[in-house]
């Protein structure tokens, strides 16, 4: 809600009533006006003072309500926040905002399906409401309902034709749809990079490549929210450990407030450490330029927190993106895409890249196996009776389609149970819908085991009570196909003609197992039915995989980020 909005709704009574001593010459209206000025400058409590002593006097005055509830969410008191805002609703329930972020909360809290139906009575109230239609195409995705959320970021956009967040929701959702093709996913991102990004290309000012007068080290910059607890992280630490101090300088720009132990350990990898999380583009823009970056990876992509603006300015002489995002990002600006032959086979992919792919020997993954993981047990199977299979994708990846295939399975092994577990998962009511989806395939409730995402801890002891692992598709697993191998689980992928279909190829062809690699529908079901049978096999796998795992490319960090540092001098020898 606008300040000239609050200020309308402001109560026009009392209007000399002083609220604290600092405050006597202002009317309630300006009171209002100060602390929302010290909200948005990040002052909370300064803000909470005041929005307290408004309703000292107001007890019913539904902006500060409003308000205040916004601070308890962003402290993480979302209990109080809800609170909060469902009485400002009770005051005056005609302000699509009081809806939008009550909706924002219960995301905060994955409760997706609650946040749908705020988002949807905020839009009752105004259809016109760009920022309810894009939160509630997130609400959407994380049900799993990705065409619906699709057109409301299209709704979003059409709004809005420089709403940046709906913009990149949308080109990260297509990614997800089954019936979106190569083609028509590269155009969207190339309309992103003409409404967005190349507006910006006038900022851009030519470089001196000249590395401080010493081109034997390169000054490699990595931009990323996620050096913390991250699926990515996992994949990029093991570069960063293993960097050659004498071949490159390595630069952390890191967009998030979380420090948490795996921050602390970026921290000691990077020679340099920017946090930029509260920097404009504009600032970090200048920051990048002071230190005279010559590489600038961005390892975001279209995903959440991502500096993408800054790499429209260019700030560096090389851009480049790896990792976080498994697809073109649409910027003429950023000049190479890190991938490999698995996922981008030669020809595959230039003409639906704005970038130029640069191939990796192996695969383009390398994972960091965890410290204190949990052993390796006995295969489940042998113990109960019967294959537990499971399915720890994020709820965006799980689709109709999916689990036609995943139903067709369970019936071929009448006694099989699948676990599905992620975040959306907290919500009841999904949980239901979800069971509705596999009746409907005539799997019944009982055999589907439904969990919310547990701690990282607990996590990986999960795979304890697993046999065997389906991939989602078409986006397959990147970090939860590692992690289920780790463990000792082998996870059945079907390879399609998109990056983001093809990743369980390229994780599986890494560590050897090709067995596990299917072209077809038919092929993934009879391949998991067979391989379910074996129980032999399936304990010999789980007994062999880490050994398999630590032999292979995928975990040789070493040998990665060398080839790494020589494709970054090819790209500098290239310029």
């Amino acid at each position: 809600m606008s300040k000239k909005q609050l200020s309308k709704k402001s109560p026009k009574k009392k209007p000399k009533k002083s609220l604290k001593p600092q405050y006597k010459n202002l009317t309630v209206s300006q009171a209002l006006q100060q602390a929302m000025r010290y909200h948005t400058a990040g002052k909370l409590p300064e803000a909470e003072t005041i929005y307290r002593q408004i309703l000292q006097h107001e007890p019913n005055h539904s902006d500060a309500l409003h308000l205040l509830g916004m601070i308890a969410a962003q402290s993480n008191d979302y209990d109080t926040a809800i609170e909060l805002i469902q009485k400002a609703i009770r005051v005056d329930n005609t302000v699509p905002n009081f809806y939008n972020s009550l909706g924002n909360v219960f995301s905060h809290q994955h409760l997706f399906d609650k946040a749908a139906t705020c988002y949807q009575q905020a839009l009752s109230l105004n259809s016109n409401f760009a920022q309810a239609h894009c939160h509630l195409g997130s609400a959407l995705k994380n049900q799993g309902l990705i065409d619906d959320a699709i057109a409301h970021y299209r709704c979003a956009i059409g709004i809005q034709p420089n709403y940046l967040l709906a913009h990149q929701d949308l080109i990260l959702t297509l990614n997800y749809a089954i019936d979106s093709d190569r083609a028509a996913i590269f155009a969207e991102h190339q309309r992103f990079n003409e409404q967005q990004a190349a507006p910006l290309s006038a900022l851009i000012k030519s470089h001196n490549a000249d590395n401080d007068g010493n081109p034997l080290r390169l000054k490699i910059g990595y931009v990323s929210a996620d050096f913390r607890k991250h699926a990515v992280a996992d994949f990029i630490e093991s570069v960063l450990a293993h960097h050659d101090a004498e071949k490159v300088e390595i630069f952390c720009y890191y967009n998030h407030l979380q420090n948490d132990e795996a921050t602390q350990r970026f921290q000691q990898y990077a020679h340099h450490w920017r946090d930029c999380v509260k920097l404009s583009d504009e600032a970090l823009v200048d920051q990048i330029k002071q230190d005279h970056i010559d590489i600038l990876i961005d390892l975001g992509g279209h995903t959440a927190d991502n500096r993408i603006l800054v790499f429209a300015r260019k700030p560096a002489p090389i851009q480049v993106t790896y990792l976080g995002y498994p697809n073109t990002t649409g910027l003429t600006a950023i000049d190479y895409r890190i991938t490999d032959n698995y996922l981008d086979p030669d020809g595959m992919s230039e003409p639906l890249s704005s970038e130029i792919p640069l191939r990796m020997p192996a695969s383009f993954f390398c994972y960091h196996s965890h410290e204190n993981t949990p052993p390796l047990n006995p295969l489940p199977a042998l113990k109960q009776g019967y294959i537990t299979f499971s399915a720890f994708h994020n709820h965006s990846k799980l689709n109709q389609d999916t689990f036609a295939l995943w139903a067709k399975i369970l019936h071929a092994i009448s006694d099989a149970k699948l676990v599905i577990q992620n975040k959306s998962l907290k919500s009841v009511a999904i949980q239901h819908a979800l069971r509705d989806r596999f009746a409907e395939l005539g799997i019944a409730p009982e055999r589907l085991i439904l969990r919310y995402s547990v701690p990282y801890s607990d996590y990986l002891k999960a795979y304890h009570q697993i046999d065997m692992a389906l991939d989602s598709y078409p986006f397959n697993g990147g970090a939860t196909t590692c992690d289920a191998l780790w463990m000792g689980i082998p996870v059945v992928t079907l390879v399609g003609d998109r990056s983001v279909s093809r990743m369980g190829l390229s994780i599986l062809s890494t560590v050897g197992l090709t067995e596990l690699i299917t072209y077809t529908q038919q092929e993934y079901i009879e391949r998991t039915i067979k391989l379910a049978g074996d129980l032999d096999h399936l304990q010999a796998l789980r007994t062999g995989m880490r050994d398999r795992m630590q032999a292979s490319p995928l975990l040789d960090g070493i040998r990665f980020t060398r080839h790494l540092e020589a494709a970054y001098r090819q790209m500098w020898e290239r310029l």
